[in-house]
């Protein structure tokens, strides 16, 4: 094995703003909804940066999975018919 081979090491976080697409929002969009405390994901900051931990955004995302499973599954909801209304 080559001496000056590199060991490459994945962060076990990623920042939001790499993370903005997967939510169809900007960075900024994402860091304004942590401020107000809506955004759907746990985040902390580490220096400057908001990251999220990348077991946690798996998670997220496997959860929505499964709910969205669940639902195909299941079948749409039963449609309410309409009531006719009665002339008076």
């Amino acid at each position: 094995m080559n001496a000056k081979a590199e060991t490459v090491i994945e962060e076990s976080w990623i920042d939001v703003r790499d993370a903005a697409h997967m939510f169809g929002m900007t960075a900024g969009a994402i860091k304004n909804a942590i401020l107000e405390k809506r955004f759907p994901v746990e985040t902390y900051k580490l220096g400057k940066r908001h990251v999220i931990d990348r077991d946690v955004l798996k998670a997220f995302f496997d959860e929505k999975k499964a709910a969205g499973m669940r639902r195909i599954k299941e079948g749409p909801p039963p449609m309410k018919r309409a009531r006719r209304q009665q002339r008076g």
